[in-house]
Parts: C-alpha cells; sequence; structure tokens
C-alpha cells in the first residue's frame, strides 16, 4: 500500500504527497508492451485521469459499508473493463456479514442479474461471484417492484445468500435496444444496526482514501493492459472460446454469460471479416475495446453489434465488417463495427442465457472490391 505523508505545520504536504505517487502510475506507458500508436498513447492520459476519478469514487466516496448506495458504475465519459453497451450497470460496496435489502422497480430490461462478489477488480484479490439471482427465478410484483434481500440469514422471496467474504454487489440490465425502454431503478440499504453517525471523514481518513486511490490508480491500468497483452499473443485477428480462467483472464464473468474473445490489429489489413450463425441465446453482443479495456463508441449503434441490431444473411449467417472505413455497398456486407481509428484492440463477444452452444466464429482479411476503371476489359 503506497504511504503518504502528513505535516501538521504544512497542508500541502499531503497533496504534493499525492500527486508524487501518482507518477508510477505511468510506468505503464513505459512497457514494451504497450502499443506506441497515436491514439493508444493519447487515450492512456485520458485513461490514468479517468482511473484516479474511478479510483476515488471506489475507494472513498462510495466505500462507507455501513451506508451503502448504488451508483452508476459506468457512464458516457468513463468506461473501462470491457463493459458492453447493451448493459446498465450499478454497483456498492457492502460488508456481506450483515443483512441488506435492495428495493425498486423491475424496469423494462428483458435481461437482469444481482451478484454478489468477493471484491472488485483493482481493487480486491481475487474478485469472484459468490452467488445471483436473475430474471428467470425473480419475484416482480404486479406493479412492478422489486425486493430483494441479502443476507447470511435465509429470507423468503428474493433472497441472495452473502457471508463476510463478500464485499461488492452489481446490478446488471441488459437489452439489444434501449431506446423505448426504461431501467430498473433501485435503492440499498443496510438493515442490521451501524455505528452512530460521527463526522464526515478526517485527515487520517482522507489519506486513506488517497492511498488507495494512487493504488487503485496504478493497478488497474496494469491489469488490463496485461489482459490485452494476452490476447494479443494468444489469438490475433481470432476468437478464442472461454477457457478456463488463470491469472490474467479470471475477470469474475457475470453468471449465464459466456466470452469468446480476441484482438484486432488492423495494422497489415485495412479490414477484417467477423461471421458466425448465432444458435439460441436470449441475448448476444458484440463489441470491441481500446488496448485499456475502454469500449470503443460507447453507445454508439456503429460500434457494437447484437441480436437485435444485426442483419443476418437469408441463411442465417451474420456478416461483419471490422474497419475503419465503413465497407462501400458493392462489399455486401451488411454489418460494420467502427473501431473509430483505432488500429488495435480486443474483441469481446457475449452469449448470454443460451440454450445452445457458443457458435464458432470465424475472422479473415477482408479487402474491398476493386470498382472497375476506364480502359479495364
Amino acid at each position: 500500500m503506497t504511504k503518504l505523508e502528513i505535516d501538521p505545520q504544512d497542508p500541502a504536504v499531503l497533496w504534493e504527497s499525492f500527486c508524487e505517487a501518482l507518477k508510477g502510475a505511468g510506468d505503464v506507458l513505459r512497457r514494451p508492451e504497450t502499443p506506441r500508436d497515436a491514439q493508444t498513447i493519447a487515450e492512456s492520459y485520458r485513461h490514468l485521469v479517468r482511473m484516479i476519478r474511478v479510483g476515488f469514487e471506489n475507494t472513498f466516496e462510495v466505500a462507507d459499508v455501513e451506508h451503502p448506495q448504488l451508483t452508476a458504475m459506468v457512464g458516457r465519459f468513463v468506461q473501462y473493463e470491457g463493459i458492453t453497451s447493451d448493459a446498465r450497470y450499478l454497483h456498492t460496496f457492502l460488508d456481506g456479514s450483515a443483512t441488506h435489502r435492495i428495493r425498486g422497480t423491475r424496469g423494462d430490461a428483458p435481461l437482469i442479474e444481482f451478484g454478489v462478489y468477493t471484491g472488485k477488480m483493482g481493487l480486491h484479490d481475487p474478485s469472484h461471484l459468490v452467488a445471483s439471482i436473475t430474471e428467470e427465478a425473480l419475484e416482480v410484483g404486479d406493479d412492478g417492484s422489486i425486493e430483494v434481500m441479502l443476507s447470511p440469514k435465509a429470507h423468503e422471496g428474493n433472497w441472495i445468500e452473502t457471508d463476510g467474504k463478500v464485499r461488492y454487489a452489481m446490478i446488471r440490465q441488459y437489452a439489444p435496444a434501449w431506446e423505448k425502454l426504461t431501467p430498473g431503478r433501485f435503492e440499498i440499504e443496510r438493515i442490521d444496526p451501524v455505528a452512530p453517525d460521527a463526522a464526515p471523514f478526517d485527515l487520517d481518513a482522507m489519506r486513506a482514501g488517497l492511498e488507495a486511490t494512487v493504488d487503485f490508480a496504478t493497478k488497474n491500468p496494469l491489469i488490463w493492459a496485461g489482459i490485452s497483452d494476452y490476447w494479443a499473443d494468444f489469438s490475433p485477428n481470432a476468437f478464442v472460446p472461454e477457457l478456463d480462467a488463470d491469472d490474467l483472464t479470471d475477470i469474475a464473468p457475470p453468471s449465464g454469460h459466456h466470452f469468446n474473445c480476441g484482438y484486432f490489429d488492423l495494422n497489415e489489413d485495412p479490414a477484417l471479416l467477423i461471421s458466425f450463425r448465432p444458435g439460441e441465446a436470449a441475448l448476444w453482443t458484440l463489441g470491441i475495446t481500446s488496448y485499456w479495456y475502454e469500449t470503443i463508441g460507447y453507445g454508439r449503434p456503429d460500434s457494437h453489434l447484437n441480436s437485435g441490431s444485426a442483419v443476418a444473411d437469408p441463411d442465417g449467417t451474420v456478416r461483419i465488417a471490422l474497419s475503419r472505413e465503413r465497407p462501400p455497398p458493392e462489399a455486401g456486407i451488411p454489418n460494420w463495427l467502427d473501431p473509430r481509428g483505432h488500429v488495435v484492440g480486443t474483441m469481446v463477444f457475449r452469449w448470454s442465457r443460451a440454450k445452445s452452444p457458443m457458435p464458432e466464429i470465424a475472422c479473415e482479411p477482408l479487402a474491398w472490391p476493386v470498382p472497375a476503371t476506364k480502359g479495364d476489359t
């Protein structure tokens, strides 16, 4: 853990110590594995600043387990951990040995999951799913209301068993299109008695929060850059079905979801043709991330596809061009993933609530047809 200095005679010392410690987060840029293209480097600075913000929120602003609160994990300006544009994420930190109640309205998302974990990646090691409840078993009131109990002791209705190992909870809501849907709204309260409210925080608490922020901002980019390096070496311009988790690919996936990942590299080939024939699943999504595992084109329909937006061929095959330029009409490819200038990044295929095996996904170089010119015969 980073140790920051406090000087009772000079209030600026803690801030200067914090800023000095943050320099170490930039070491990720000097790694030989880190791509040197201009866009990846430019985005690295934004990513590091974002991770300072996220680190402070997660370790200080919303880290009070005696008064947990559900907050949005990501948004338009902050994406990390390879999240999908098709989901809405709420999260909170909690003490799994205590009893909690989540109340709210179900919303319109076809898929929803309440899950509890041993921790959050980048803060706790390891981070594993402990238990969850999804739309398949969720009891919902006639008026759309929901109550979910999180506790070591059994409860009637919706109950997720927790224990002292549980430190983190997430609510995920998935939909192929959100334009006409209303997401669920939820609040959490701790039922067990808590200590009387004291002052919001003191200098020692602030120092601890800043120290934890430094650790998160330093560690988290390394975790996800390491995962990108893994896929770059293991599956360049190809997809590899979900593997048995190891130290790098153990990313605490939600229940009922399977992944097929690869790494795109457009330095030599201007485009990749991705093709597969989906089987039966409640939802599939295909998104792309930067080297830092930020979702490329978050929320933009041209930078991710799913089972509701993709256009299939008459035989059911889905063909997708991953290219920096939109495929011309004569290419005959109905779907496009726009990497928005990126030449490298990770491809993430999610296969959710499946009733059939994950489809095999082919990935091959693609060149546009060259139009005939005058003089050609």
